[in-house]
């Protein structure tokens, strides 16, 4: 194993942890097998880019963002984290960035420890069960 899949892999699974996201769920959301994403996380090299492309996109971030510090140094943020959201963020609709601007902006942001099974569920409803919850919170934002 050579230096650069060592933090290549190391990266990735930064990003992966950072957001609480398991290698069985990241292996799923970009249609890859979990014992890839384990090798690759510890360090052995993948010659396919679109596996790597997959897993960025899983995780919200950018190819740049994985790659090694002294390769990548030009293309990086001051602040990997507001990256990542802002990658992800592009990724939402309008309702789903609505529902959460009401969560960040509401009184029961301390009662949530994790917004992770909040937003699993929410991208499960339907289109009219979305507009359902987004009222709602809409409502309660209101009645604060």
């Amino acid at each position: 194993m050579d230096q650069f899949n060592l933090e290549l892999g190391n990266n990735i699974k930064s990003f992966r942890k950072s957001i609480f996201m398991s290698t069985t769920t990241l292996a799923e959301l970009s249609s890859t097998s979990q014992g890839t994403i384990s090798k690759i996380e510890n360090g052995h090299s993948t010659s396919d880019i679109k596996t790597l492309i997959r897993i960025c996109k899983a995780l919200g971030v950018t190819l740049y963002d994985i790659l090694p510090d002294d390769i990548s140094k030009e293309f990086k943020t001051d602040n990997p984290n507001k990256e990542q959201l802002f990658n992800i963020l592009n990724d939402l609709s309008p309702s789903e960035i609505k529902v959460i601007l009401t969560l960040l902006t509401t009184d029961i942001i301390p009662v949530l420890t994790n917004l992770s099974p909040v937003i699993k569920a929410f991208e499960q409803l339907g289109e009219k069960e979305r507009k359902v919850f987004t009222d709602l919170l809409e409502s309660m934002k209101s009645n604060s």
